[in-house]
């Protein structure tokens, strides 16, 4: 199954830099971050930690970077990814309480 896991990287890489295109600085920094990871072999929960900071407002993309990852990690990062994407969605859901009730 490996084209189909590169399709959906190039997808994934996609989706970020259409997203960040007024931010490239964030785009670069999560390609840093997945070249720091493949070139030193680093441990695994800093890169959470990087992504998990980089991507704190965007629940969906935590999600989905798990699929960058090898099989024996999956586990440890999904726990990891969908704690920071909860946190994600109850910020934005603070944020637009927030909105809302300043707008009445």
């Amino acid at each position: 199954g490996q084209p189909v896991e590169f399709d959906h990287a190039i997808n994934y890489v996609t989706t970020i830099k259409k997203r960040f295109s007024e931010d490239p600085d964030t785009y670069k920094t999560f390609l840093e971050i997945l070249h720091t990871y493949q070139r030193e072999q680093r441990g695994i929960k800093m890169v959470l930690d990087q992504v998990s900071e980089l991507f704190r407002d965007h629940p969906d993309l935590l999600k989905e970077f798990t699929y960058f990852l090898p099989d024996a990690v999956q586990d440890q990062a999904k726990e990891r990814l969908h704690r920071a994407a909860q946190q994600a969605e109850m910020r934005k859901r603070m944020k637009l309480e927030a909105q809302a009730a300043a707008a009445a």
